[in-house]
This record gives structure tokens, C-alpha cells and sequence, in this order.
């Protein structure tokens, strides 16, 4: 497997519209835990990582409003590719690229 360690560009699908985040992650045996950067600040990141599955948690909040953004994908070399579940706010696709 790769090394998921270090920063990453985001770029996210929905169903209407795209969003670019980014993140900096650090993987401790399967624990994977970093910073997280969105249009609406920066947030803890948490998830675990089995074999070439990689699945991480966030919470994204903006004002009194929140949403926890589910992230699930196959790391493949330097990219990770998947699906974000956003709760009631459906879900839509993802794929992080190691830029560092």
C-alpha cells in the first residue's frame, strides 16, 4: 500500500456541483487521523484504513448549520478514489491526489 502520510488535494462531485478541499493526514497502523480544509474552515479528521480501503469521518460546520461528511475509497498508489455520504445531503464522489 501506499503512504497514505502527508497532504492531499480533494475534489469532490455532487449532485449539484463540485467542491475542492484538502487534507493532511497520518496513518498509525490502521488509525488515520489529520486536519481537514474546506470553504468553512479546518476540522479533525478521523477514519482507519484495512488493506487498500480507506474510510475517514469529518464534520463540517458553517454557522449554526453541520453536516458529517462519510468518506469510503480504494487507495490506488497516490490516489484515492470513492464515495462521501452527507447524510440527509445525499452523497456524491470523490478523489484525493498526494501532492506531498
Amino acid at each position: 500500500m501506499s503512504d497514505l502520510n502527508g497532504n492531499w488535494d480533494i475534489r469532490l462531485e455532487f449532485l449539484r456541483g463540485k467542491a475542492r478541499h484538502s487534507a493532511q493526514l497520518e496513518l498509525e497502523g490502521e488509525d488515520l487521523k489529520g486536519r481537514y480544509r474546506s470553504q468553512y474552515g479546518e476540522q479533525e479528521v478521523h477514519g482507519r484504513v484495512q488493506g487498500n480501503v480507506v474510510e475517514m469521518r469529518v464534520g463540517i460546520h458553517y454557522q449554526a448549520c453541520g453536516c458529517s461528511y462519510g468518506f469510503r475509497g480504494k487507495v490506488e498508489g497516490d490516489v484515492i478514489r470513492g464515495e462521501v455520504n452527507m447524510g440527509e445531503y445525499w452523497t456524491g464522489s470523490w478523489e484525493a491526489r498526494k501532492v506531498s
